[in-house]
């Protein structure tokens, strides 16, 4: 009799167990985001400059040059990036660095508005940034300094890379 009693609470057991149990579909949301773009409005130029290394130009943010460059020159052009696609009241850090080719190192200065907000950012330093409740695109202008890093040769053109990063908090 031990034995039917107990095959009868094992049985009992195995059924209550799954009467007590209880699931829940429950939802995991995100929201889309996409990544900003990038337009290069305006390319900057800083005209022409001494050949010998060290020489250096600088730019300011209305895009007058001074320094060992000729300020003058037809070509000066004060840079310009365009970032779009951005979303409402995004907190942000822009960060533009510089770089050194064979013959120059650059090391831009910008200014980066959106009619809203403005900040100026130093190469290689993050600047904390935040858009407008309309999301207007952010105007970057691009100054700085251009040093001669190896002597150039005249009248031949010469260019060096910066970087635009634009990274979400």
């Amino acid at each position: 009799m031990n034995k039917k009693i107990f095959a009868a609470t094992a049985l009992l057991a195995m059924t209550s167990t799954s009467l007590l149990a209880s699931s829940e579909t429950l939802q995991a949301s995100v929201n889309g985001w996409s990544e900003p773009t990038f337009l290069e409005n305006n390319k900057v130029h800083f005209g022409k400059i001494r050949l010998a290394t060290g020489s250096t130009c600088t730019m300011d943010n209305a895009g007058a040059v001074t320094g060992d460059c000729d300020a003058s020159d037809a070509n000066i052009q004060l840079g310009g990036v365009t970032v779009s696609g951005l979303a409402p009241n995004s907190a942000m850090n822009i960060t533009v660095s510089g770089s050194t080719s064979a013959n120059l190192t650059f090391a831009p200065v910008t200014t980066a508005t959106d009619g809203t907000s403005t900040v100026t950012t130093a190469n290689t330093v993050a600047s904390a940034f935040t858009t407008d409740a309309s999301a207007t695109d952010i105007v970057i202008g691009v100054y700085g300094d251009m040093t001669v890093a190896a002597d150039l040769t005249a009248g031949d053109a010469y260019e060096v890379d910066y970087t635009v990063d634009v990274s979400f908090q």
